[in-house]
């Protein structure tokens, strides 16, 4: 099967899950990010604010803002999308294609800019995604919006260092359902992946 095929199968299998069983499945991966050092070393978590039937966030993202961490969320204007910090679960709104958009504060890239001379950032990304597989390939939904904003954040990252002296450690963590992961998918040399596959059953990386 092609990408189109594949996506579509899998998503009619995790669309399947039943509320009871997803919600089991979100606490087990809820519980799994929050105890892992690389949440815990994370300053600023880029978040995404679920919809349908991905990875729920709502508890990650309240715990992220209990635990005093720089939280953003993504915004989409046309083909492009950008992180706006949130404050609290209320600044999100009903926004492309119905997905919880948060209200425009102070974008990623802004923030960073207002930090002076703080040498090393942590961050952690949370990514939703269709299919993956155990080598952390990634099919998406379509539209390439994470892929292009990482390849814009790799020259963000190599900006700051250069000019401000600011080295920013970013690690992305796909959210999935073990029903996602496949053993292998159709993939291109240049496909960015993420560092890890998280999963209610074990992490790829």
């Amino acid at each position: 099967m092609n990408k189109k095929e594949i996506r579509k199968s899998i998503l009619a299998v995790r669309d399947g899950i039943p509320i009871a069983d997803r919600m089991r499945l979100d606490d087990r991966i809820t519980k799994c990010i929050l105890t892992r050092s690389v949440y815990k070393k994370a300053e600023i978590i880029l978040a995404y604010a679920s919809y349908r039937s991905e990875v729920n966030t709502k508890a990650l993202i309240g715990q992220a803002l209990t635990d005093g961490k720089y939280v953003f969320v993504p915004k989409v204007s046309g083909d492009e999308m950008e992180f706006w910090q949130i404050t609290g679960m209320e600044d999100l709104q009903e926004g492309y294609r119905g997905i919880p958009e948060p209200v425009e504060s102070i974008s990623f890239p802004e923030w960073l800019a207002k930090q002076n001379d703080i040498g090393e950032v942590y961050a952690m990304m949370w990514m939703p995604g269709a299919v993956f597989d155990k080598e952390r390939h990634r099919i998406g939904y379509g539209k390439g919006f994470y892929d292009r904003y990482l390849s814009r954040m790799m020259d963000l990252k190599e900006m700051f260092w250069e000019e401000r002296r600011m080295r920013l450690h970013l690690t992305t963590a796909a959210l999935a359902y073990s029903c996602q992961v496949l053993e292998q998918i159709p993939h291109e040399l240049h496909d960015i992946r993420p560092d890890m596959v998280i999963t209610e059953e074990t992490c790829y990386r």
